[in-house]
């Protein structure tokens, strides 16, 4: 007997884009279980059009299960659905978000392959509606491997290097797994899957699937942005979310290698160099040496220990500097949003690891 597969979507409006998701959930060669829709509060005609259509639809109506709650965040819908979900393995997918018909059959062949090792399987992924982005995931993420099917052992020092690799769209775990990580976390807003995924990298090794096997889309944020996402483009809304992160991330690695924990320390001193920036910008000078001076204790380096001197001896030099910085991105924003959400966020020490991504996309 062939294992169950429970997929979930959280959704919030959007009916239209979410009918091509479910579809192609529906196509797969490897049939799914279940496909359970978790509404947070949709404001639109969604809650009455959606259960509509889905009585209307005889495979649809086999397979698709809806299930409506007061608007609590995009972690609490999955959870909702996790706790719902009958299936052996779950799967998730973003309401815009199209997979190719193999992925789930050729998932399961990683899954065999390395049954003993691995119980989560992840995919390549190519993005959609967006004329910048003319490369796969694992090409974002740098060079993964070339093997069809491979293994990654101690997945942790993958997501904390190069975390743009594993997107939950394109993700297959193992429901017990899932669950004895309590799904994902409900005060994270922004980057939850992140979390979720270093999280499941504590306990179990990965596998994937070397092809990609997910349209992700990239529209434009102003278009493609609904609900509570809209924040995503406010600093100190991802700013506090990402530094959540990060100390989270770094209490949960006590017990792994030393440059894991660099990593993370280093993700923190950026963050907290980019709230100096942001304190800046805005004349509190005071603040900014106070984040600054954070930033050295997780991780000394040059560029953060000049920013200090800066907001510490020329304060009104520093805050030119971050408004013409602040006027350029504007400047990247009004010609091209896709260009800007890929490479804006605020800059960093240690490379872009922040991208302007929340949870599936």
């Amino acid at each position: 007997m062939i294992p169950s597969v429970s997929v979930i979507i959280a959704v919030y409006g959007r009916f239209n884009l979410l009918k091509h998701a479910v579809e192609s959930i529906l196509a797969q060669t490897y049939p799914v279980s279940e496909i359970i829709l978790i509404d947070d509060g949709s404001i639109d005609e969604t809650p009455q059009e959606l259960p509509r259509y889905i009585a209307e639809k005889p495979a649809w109506r086999e397979r698709v299960r809806y299930f409506y709650q007061e608007n609590q965040g995009q972690s609490v819908a999955i959870n909702n659905g996790i706790a719902r979900a009958k299936g052996e393995w779950l799967a998730f997918n973003g309401d815009d978000d199209l997979w190719l018909p193999w992925k789930l059959e050729w998932q399961f062949r990683a899954l065999e392959k390395y049954k003993d090792q691995c119980g989560l399987c992840f995919t390549d992924a190519w993005f959609m509606n967006n004329p910048y982005e003319k490369t796969t995931l694992f090409q974002l993420g740098g060079n993964l491997g070339h093997e069809l099917l491979g293994m990654i052992s101690k997945p942790a020092r993958l997501m904390t290097h190069h975390r743009e690799w594993v997107w939950c769209q394109t993700v297959l775990a193992r429901a017990d797994l899932v669950r004895s990580l309590a799904g994902f976390d409900p005060l994270l807003r922004y980057a939850e899957d992140i979390d979720f995924i270093f999280r499941a990298a504590l306990v179990s090794d990965f596998c994937y699937v070397g092809i990609p096997m997910v349209l992700i889309d990239r529209s434009p944020s102003e278009l493609k942005h609904v609900g509570e996402a809209k924040n995503w483009r406010r600093a100190d809304f991802t700013l506090r979310m990402e530094q959540y992160h990060f100390e989270k991330q770094l209490s949960l690695a006590g017990e792994l290698e030393p440059d894991i924990r660099r990593s993370i320390r280093r993700n923190l001193r950026d963050i907290h160099s980019q709230w100096a920036s942001l304190y800046v910008g805005n004349g509190e000078f005071r603040k900014a040496r106070k984040s600054l001076s954070t930033a050295i204790r997780y991780c000394p380096g040059l560029k953060v220990a000049l920013k200090w001197a800066l907001t510490r001896l020329t304060p009104e030099v520093a805050r030119k500097i971050i408004m013409v910085r602040r006027l350029r991105a504007t400047r990247r924003d009004d010609t091209s949003s896709w260009q800007a959400e890929r490479k804006k966020p605020l800059e960093t020490e240690n490379g872009s690891l922040l991208t302007g991504r929340g949870a599936m996309g």
